[in-house]
């Protein structure tokens, strides 16, 4: 009486803890905001690829107090990535490793504003979320960009790029009037 009382607990237990999918309708504003191709998005954080010459530069305590070689807080840094009609431009700091020798007079971030190659715009239904893909060059790299958008309007932003290791960035967007 007692194991079946259990097992009847249990069960109870198991089928209660399903997960909720709540899906977003045509109305909510994340629609209107990602299809209107004008909005900005404001990084607040970045995480670097880990690498042993970033755990050297973290354990010689080069990292500012609260960040970690995984986690870089970029609150009021200003590193943004726009976009607005075809065109997206984008100023983000960047915290790696450089695969080769950098010239002199080049960025030390991600720099770059014009027409992005291969521009993908798609809402995952599964996932609920907004995800477009890019690429874009500039003078001394080529960039791969990755957006995700959730419908809290939070985003991720991940750039991988030709000389170095990649970076992602996390933050909101807004609607480019908003943030002006």
């Amino acid at each position: 009486m007692r194991t079946s009382i259990l097992l009847i607990f249990a069960l109870s237990i198991i089928a209660g803890c399903k997960t909720s999918k709540t899906t977003i309708s045509d109305s909510h504003p994340i629609h209107a905001l990602v299809t209107s191709q004008n909005f900005e998005f404001t990084a607040t954080s970045a995480s670097p690829m880990v690498t042993q010459s970033m755990t050297a530069i973290a354990n010689s305590g080069l990292i500012a107090p609260g960040n970690t070689v995984s986690r870089i807080d970029l609150n009021g840094n200003g590193g943004f990535l726009k976009i607005e009609g075809d065109s997206v431009s984008a100023n983000l700091p960047y915290y790696g490793e450089r695969q080769f020798g950098g010239g002199y007079g080049t960025t030390a971030g991600i720099e770059f504003n014009g027409l992005p190659d291969n521009y993908i715009q798609e809402f995952n239904n599964d996932k609920q979320k907004y995800t477009i893909i890019f690429q874009i060059n500039d003078s001394s790299d080529r960039y791969m960009v990755y957006v995700d958008i959730f419908p809290n309007m939070s985003s991720v932003v991940s750039v991988n790029m030709a000389n170095r290791n990649a970076i992602q960035y996390n933050g909101r967007v807004n609607s480019s009037k908003e943030v002006q």
